[in-house]
């Protein structure tokens, strides 16, 4: 690890109240204490207030100085956190006076790099920091917290414990193999991997909520034009972002919000009305369309059900016909033609909901509708599970999965304890990029490159 001394802005860049500058590194405190003498006889973690002064003894400002020691600080180094006026011009002037004194400016997600390194956290739980701070619901913050506060960390060491455990047991009988000490028998070592395989699978069934809830879940709206997709976009949104007219064609982009269902993020898309048209600035708004309902979670696909469906309606909907696709008959205080279930066997599809972009008419069962068929199902695995896995860790749990499905192959045959020894440990080892008791350094620097700079 780099022994040198990092600083970065721990805040948003730009004015502000406040903003806090963190120097973390063997040379923190004496770097701080040559811009605001007195900082190194503060008392750890006590709030000082100094005047900060550049070289030349002009003063740059007035801040709260805080003094973490090592090892009980965050990075489990010496840390030191200015808390100054956040004017762009302070923080850029302070900034430049620590590089000056021996500082460099910290890359991204250094500082919590250095608390792994340092032994503070674990794998999981620094992912869990990143995590934390991209939070926008309650329940992406509990998520976050419950595993920076060791949620998965705990539940994969306890596998990563029985593994290695059963490692030791099989081990002993390889060397001692002609002494008089009991021989570990294979059914016992394939009696663990199916025990650990089944702990696996349980936190295998949070990989896609996990990955919904950080990313998010899709639902674009497409259809004929004046079907009201706009209209309906901005009642889902709770405000005018699209524009919206009797002019056929008002909508030629591809227009993306977020709104929040269940603590998930759904981005909102509404794109332009399908239609046979010569334009073609509206022809690639229409592609672009078609190309974002494929990619999507949930189709809402939208008709005027006050009017007679048209062919270039219905060939449209057996386009996007499916299991992601839900209908939505719009405009019904005007007088529906047909009946949602009569469109459903006249289009063939699964689900349709009548609404009023209006009135507000079953906009609330629409809302349910795209709960249900979204998140819901996640966001009960979520509250089971109480661990949302990500891709990483998935990947590291399944190649241990692979392992130990072999051992119970091998143990079943009869196989040498040499071959249960070396699936074992590669299982284990697969659970231990997951905390970093096994990972490459080339991993920790592409796990850290997705931090923020200044975490």
């Amino acid at each position: 690890m780099d022994r040198d001394t990092i600083v970065a802005l721990g805040t948003p860049a730009g004015e502000s109240g406040i903003a806090v500058v963190r120097v973390s590194g063997p040379a923190a405190v004496d770097i701080v204490e040559r811009l605001a003498p007195g900082t190194r006889g503060a008392a750890s973690r006590e709030l000082v207030l100094r005047t900060l002064r550049d070289a030349g003894g002009a003063p740059i400002d007035e801040a709260l100085v805080a003094v973490m020691r090592a090892p009980g600080s965050y990075t489990g180094e010496d840390l030191v956190e200015i808390s100054c006026h956040g004017g762009t011009q302070v923080v850029s002037d302070l900034l430049e006076e620590i590089m000056a004194r021996g500082a460099r400016l910290a890359g991204r997600g250094e500082f919590t790099k250095r608390a792994f390194l340092n032994g503070k956290l674990d794998l999981a739980e620094a992912e869990a920091v990143a995590d934390l701070i991209a939070a926008e619901t309650k329940l992406q913050r509990r998520v976050a917290l419950e595993q920076l506060e060791g949620a998965l960390s705990r539940r994969v060491g306890e596998c990563e414990t029985a593994l290695l455990e059963e490692l030791a047991l099989v081990e002993v009988s390889i060397d001692f193999s002609e002494e008089e000490i009991p021989v570990r028998a294979p059914a016992g070592t394939r009696r663990t991997a199916r025990e650990v395989r089944d702990r696996i699978a349980g936190l295998l069934e949070s990989e896609l909520p996990g990955a919904k809830l950080r990313r998010g879940v899709r639902v674009t709206i497409v259809g004929p034009r004046n079907a009201g997709k706009s209209s309906i976009y901005n009642a889902l949104l709770g405000e005018e972002r699209a524009i919206v007219s009797p002019v056929p064609g008002t909508t030629r982009d591809r227009l993306c919000e977020r709104i929040h269902i269940a603590g998930f993020t759904c981005w909102l898309e509404d794109t332009a009305g399908i239609a046979e048209t010569g334009c073609e600035v509206e022809t690639r708004g229409i592609a672009l369309g078609r190309e974002a309902a494929g990619r999507a979670d949930l189709v809402l696909f939208v008709i005027d059900g006050s009017v007679d469906l048209d062919a270039c309606a219905i060939n449209e909907m057996r386009r996007h016909g499916g299991g992601n696709t839900l209908l939505v008959i719009n405009k019904t205080d005007l007088g529906a033609r047909l009946s949602p279930e009569e469109y459903m066997a006249q289009l063939n599809v699964n689900e349709a909901i009548a609404v009023s972009a209006l009135t507000g008419a079953g906009l609330e069962d629409l809302r349910r509708r795209i709960y249900a068929r979204t998140v819901e199902r996640d966001a009960g695995a979520i509250r089971r599970e109480q661990v949302a896995v990500n891709a990483r860790q998935a990947d590291a749990l399944r190649e241990a999965d692979a392992a130990l499905e072999r051992i119970e192959g091998l143990a079943g045959e009869g196989a040498p304890a040499e071959l249960l020894s070396v699936e074992l440990r590669t299982a284990a080892d697969a659970l231990g990029r997951i905390t970093g008791r096994s990972v490459a350094e080339d991993l920790i620097d592409a796990i850290f490159s997705r931090f923020c700079i200044g975490k």
